[in-house]
């Protein structure tokens, strides 16, 4: 909640938001000045009060000014416009803060007198010319420096949460276009391997293998399900995944006559989550390359140990295979996830030699 109240507050919390900072920001300019010795010590607090509030108010007209009406010029490269607006603005806070802090102190008989005893050349300076006062502040650039140092922490905050709030909703996209891919996946992969498999069982129950087709249909039921309905969480259950892919293995194993297929597994505790079909573009590129011929074989493999998971899957590949550069949108899918779910905690290889196939992911679980 609190990070989504950051990165996308409405316009009363952001109200809210800059009330509080600048509330913040006159207390503790005000405490700073109540420990230090200054030309306002000696002042009744009342008058610092109102000093140091006129002061912070001008100081907020300006960062207003160059957040919402000076940087979008600057974004447009207009620099030496920038430049020249910026002078002005400073010049006008220059001369509305001398004017404010003279009327005020003027106003006060007893604090010029205390002036003319203990700061006579503040003295000289508050009751001269107000043109006079601006040219000391301005030109010796006590008043530009002092409003530079003053908007620095609001500017770096303002800059600081814009990078955050440009990185998240860049992670954001990234993931939504992640997402936007995995159901193309899945929406690719459910027809096909639903024709195939209805084939494969059809094929079943006219030769009259009724216990084994009914079997399949479970296990086809059981897979649907999951694609359908239990797949869109982030996370699910290590069990249900490697049963997903027993289920497909079983599947595709009816069609093929010659190849050996072997699936392994062994898991240390059933506790671990996992991001849902994450090995499947794995398992649908063995069956699809892997040539059903006497020799062939696909051979998975899925350990996990304190955490630690290995998966892999072998298979034989035709001598004139030729992998793609690119990969297919299963492949590249498969990259990105184990980019966004596991960052820094995944390693994936692949290594293909004349006659077989293998990739190799281990990841560590959270």
């Amino acid at each position: 909640m609190t990070i989504s109240f950051l990165h996308n507050p409405g316009f009363r919390q952001r109200l809210v938001m800059h009330v509080l900072f600048w509330i913040l920001f006159f207390a503790a300019r005000l405490y700073l000045t109540a420990i230090t010795f200054n030309v306002y010590s000696q002042f009744p607090f009342s008058l610092t009060i109102l000093l140091i509030l006129a002061n912070t108010l001008f100081a907020a007209g300006v960062y207003y000014f160059i957040i919402y009406l000076l940087w979008p010029l600057v974004l447009k490269k207009k620099y030496l416009l920038s430049f020249f607006i910026m002078v002005s603005v400073v010049i006008i806070y220059t001369l509305a803060d001398a004017w404010t802090e003279q009327q005020l102190i003027t106003a006060c008989p007893s604090c010029l007198a205390d002036l003319r005893v203990t700061q006579p050349a503040y003295y000289a300076l508050i009751t001269s010319d107000l043109i006079n006062i601006f040219l000391k502040r301005f030109v010796t650039l006590g008043t530009p420096v002092s409003l530079l140092l003053m908007l620095s922490i609001p500017l770096c905050i303002k800059f600081a949460l814009n990078g955050w709030r440009q990185q998240t909703k860049a992670l954001q996209l990234a993931k939504e276009n992640i997402e936007l891919e995995f159901n193309f996946l899945k929406a690719q992969l459910n027809p096909h391997f639903l024709f195939n498999s209805m084939n494969n069982i059809y094929g079943l129950i006219l030769s009259g293998k009724q216990e084994k087709s009914a079997s399949l249909v479970t296990r086809l039921s059981d897979l649907l399900r999951y694609l359908l309905y239990e797949s869109n969480k982030q996370y699910m259950a290590l069990g249900r995944e490697i049963k997903l892919m027993a289920d497909y293995a079983e599947l595709e194993r009816v069609r093929l006559n010659y190849t050996t297929l072997e699936f392994t597994h062994s898991i240390d505790q059933h506790a671990y989550q996992i991001a849902p079909i994450l090995f499947m573009p794995l398992l649908e590129n063995a069956f699809k390359f892997c040539p059903d011929q006497p020799g062939s074989f696909i051979l998975i493999h899925l350990e996990v140990q304190k955490a630690g998971l290995y998966f892999s899957v072998t298979n034989t590949i035709s001598p004139d295979y030729q992998p793609a550069t690119a990969g297919g949108i299963g492949l590249n899918n498969l990259h990105k996830r184990l980019i966004l779910y596991y960052p820094g905690l995944h390693y994936y290889e692949v290594r293909t030699s004349s006659d077989t196939y293998t990739a190799t992911i281990q990841l560590t679980l959270t």
